[in-house]
Order: structure tokens, then C-alpha cells, then sequence
């Protein structure tokens, strides 16, 4: 493989081909079929697509092989994430869940046992999960926001805390929870445990958002969950969430990528067929060089998704490089999510087309794995080292 020169292998470039010719074919027409105000494809229609895609055999294609899924690598997930994008339930999920649910990454480091109870069953049976990390306190900086408890008592973990921003924690199976396990220490005194989906104890409130997808409240009171529910060590749990964190802001990146793409791709087409004043859009300098604009920013984001995810699979610290993705492709989605709407005028607004469902969740995703300002701080602080700390040499 080679990535300097964008020469995709045979195989990762036909899987990448199919992909998007299943979610052109199978799942945009079901979406089509989908009121405009719906905030996601029903139940009955989304398991149909999964049975086709189980058949395909684009089933969690992201997973470990020896769990049930694809087993691809960061670049190869990043690739066809892209693809997976182009439909208008495309966030939080690329695919919409069409293709696969799969575990929290954090899972993949859980007990045999664990693994039986909930990795597996989650590939196999589409199981939805949740990581509640983010407190009122702050999501940004969990090491010193974190203020949720998890206490051990004999062969228990008591539970007390309050969790913010928590996508499916109203119908999940299971999660994860960062709580604090040593008031003592930082970083070092959190750990993750495994919460089963109504465990007496923990509340769940939907919380409106600006996207589809909506998230949750979580309130933990004396939640009790079995000591053996402790994923890794105590004072493990920030590492782990550290995990996933170049994998999940790079999804973000490629999906914001792979959106862009398509809305540029749908304003094209209508500016060649739209007359204005007795003349295409397309013959207008003003949509031209939107048009160009949007180009130029979707191919310099897929640049440094794919540079970030392929220093990520040699084994080099990829965290600044997904930083900068995370960042760039967002913001860079957004602004050409936002220049196609405006080529295509009011139907651009319209909530039967997938531009202002791109719209907002592209505006969430700004905010989302890490806000904008913070991966410029994280760039900035690899940069200037200590200097950006105010510590002196």
C-alpha cells in the first residue's frame, strides 16, 4: 500500500467501491421512504438493512476478527468510513447503524469474561452501547472534571455521580462509566466499569440537541454494579478512553469528509440543471468558485485524515495529526456543508434532503470528541512544549 501516492490496494479500494454502492442502493432509498422530521430510520426498516448487510458481509467491519468483525485496519476504517458517510442519518453513525454496531473500542481490553458478556453479543446481536465520560463540570479535561464516584464495598462498586452528554444511554444494553475510584490522584485515580442498562440506581434523561440523535442525562445514586464489572485496573479507566481517542477523532474527520463530498456532488448537479436569469447556476463565478472552494477544502481534509490514520497503523504517535484532522476536517466539512445549502437555495433547507441533517450534525460535530479550541490547544502545546503551560526552561 501506498500512501504517499494515494494508490490504494485492489481490495481496499473495491471494498470502499461496494460500500458506497450499498449505502447508494440500500440505504439512501430507504432514508428517501423516511419522513423529514424523523430523527432516525425506524426500528423494522434499519434491521432489513442490517440482515442485507450481515449477507453482504459489511457486518462491523471495524472490530477485531477475533471477536466477530472485519478486523480493518485505522487507515482501511477511515477509508471506507468515508463511504459509509453519504447518507443523511450519517451522525453520529456512519451507516446509520446499518452496518454494524459495534462496542465501545475500551471493550476490546475487557476480561474474558467481559468479552463473552458483552463484546461478542454486541457484534452479534447489534447491541447498543454508551461512554459516559463528560460531567457538568466539563467533558474537555477529564482528568480534573471527573467528580462521579465509584466506591468498592466487598464484592461491589457503589456508583454516585452526575454524567452529561451520554449518546444512547436511553436505549443501551450496557456502557462504560469513568468514575473516580481515588480522590487522591488525577489522571491515575479513574477507572471505567461496565453499567448494565437499567441498573437500579442510574437514571437516564434524553437531552434535545441540535442534531438527530439526541443525547442523554445520566444520574448514578448508590448504583450498585458487581466488582467484576471493573474494566482493566483500578486507575486504568483515563487510559483506556485515551484508547480510542485517535480512532474516534478520525471517524469524525472522514465523516465530515465523506458528507462534503456528497453535498458537493448534489450542488454540482444542480447547478448544471437550476436557470437563473435565463442561465445555469454553473455558469455563475460566484457558485464556480464556491464549488472550487469546497473541492479544495474536502481533498486538504482527506489528506490529513488519511496521513493521521496511516502513522496511527506504523505504530507512530498519530494524537497531534488526529488532532489536526479532527480539527480541520469539521470545521472544513461545515463550511462546504454550508456553501452547497446556499448553491441550492431553499431547497437546501428542506429537511427531505440530507444538507441540514449534515448541517447539524457537523455543527455538533465541532464540539464533539474534543472542541475546535482545544485540539488547537493540544497542537499548540506539541509545538511550544512547556512554553504553552507557562512553565519556563
Amino acid at each position: 500500500m501506498s500512501f504517499q501516492g494515494f494508490d490504494l490496494p485492489e481490495d481496499l479500494q473495491l471494498l470502499s467501491d461496494t460500500i458506497a454502492e450499498f449505502v447508494r442502493e440500500e440505504i439512501v432509498p430507504v432514508e428517501a421512504n423516511v419522513p423529514g422530521d424523523a430523527r432516525a430510520i425506524p426500528a423494522a426498516d434499519l434491521a432489513a438493512l442490517q440482515k442485507k448487510a450481515r449477507d453482504a458481509g459489511f457486518w462491523c467491519l471495524q472490530a477485531p476478527r477475533e471477536f466477530g468483525g472485519g478486523g480493518l485496519s485505522t487507515f482501511e476504517s477511515i477509508v471506507i468510513t468515508e463511504q459509509m458517510a453519504k447518507h443523511r442519518y450519517s451522525f453520529p453513525a456512519p451507516g446509520g447503524g446499518a452496518l454494524g454496531i459495534e462496542p465501545p473500542v475500551s471493550m476490546y481490553r475487557g476480561s474474558p469474561r467481559q468479552i463473552e458478556k458483552y463484546v461478542k453479543p454486541t457484534i452479534e446481536h447489534a447491541w447498543s452501547a454508551f461512554s459516559a465520560i463528560s460531567e457538568p463540570t466539563g467533558g474537555s479535561d477529564p482528568a480534573r472534571a471527573i467528580r462521579t464516584t465509584a466506591t468498592r464495598d466487598g464484592d461491589v462498586y457503589r456508583i454516585n455521580g452526575h454524567k452529561m452528554w451520554t449518546t444512547g444511554a436511553d436505549h443501551a444494553r450496557y456502557g462504560i462509566v469513568y468514575a473516580r475510584t481515588d480522590r487522591t490522584k488525577g489522571r491515575g485515580g479513574i477507572s471505567a466499569l461496565i453499567v448494565d442498562g437499567g441498573t437500579p440506581g442510574m437514571t437516564v434523561t434524553p437531552v434535545a440537541v441540535l442534531r438527530d440523535h439526541w443525547t442523554n442525562e445520566v444520574h448514578f445514586d448508590d448504583c450498585v454494579v458487581p466488582a467484576e464489572n471493573l474494566l482493566g485496573e483500578e486507575g486504568q479507566g483515563f487510559g483506556l478512553a485515551q484508547e480510542w481517542l485517535v480512532r474516534g477523532r478520525l471517524r469524525y474527520a472522514a465523516q465530515a469528509v465523506g458528507v462534503a463530498e456528497e453535498a458537493i456532488r448534489i450542488a454540482s448537479e444542480w447547478a448544471k440543471q437550476r436557470e437563473t436569469f435565463g442561465a445555469l447556476l454553473a455558469t455563475r463565478q460566484a457558485v464556480q468558485f464556491a464549488i472550487a472552494d469546497a473541492r479544495i477544502k474536502t481533498s486538504a481534509a482527506r489528506h490529513l485524515t488519511w496521513e493521521a490514520a496511516w502513522d496511527a497503523d506504523q505504530g507512530r504517535d498519530a494524537r497531534t495529526k488526529a488532532s489536526i484532522a479532527k480539527l480541520y476536517g469539521t470545521e472544513a466539512g461545515f463550511a462546504v456543508v454550508d456553501a452547497m445549502m446556499q448553491i441550492l437555495g431553499g431547497m437546501g433547507m428542506t429537511k427531505d434532503m440530507p444538507l441540514e441533517h449534515w448541517f447539524r450534525g457537523l455543527r455538533v460535530a465541532r464540539v464533539v470528541e474534543g472542541p475546535s479550541e482545544i485540539h488547537r490547544f493540544l497542537i499548540a502545546r506539541d509545538m511550544l512544549g512547556g512554553a504553552a503551560l507557562g512553565r519556563t526552561a
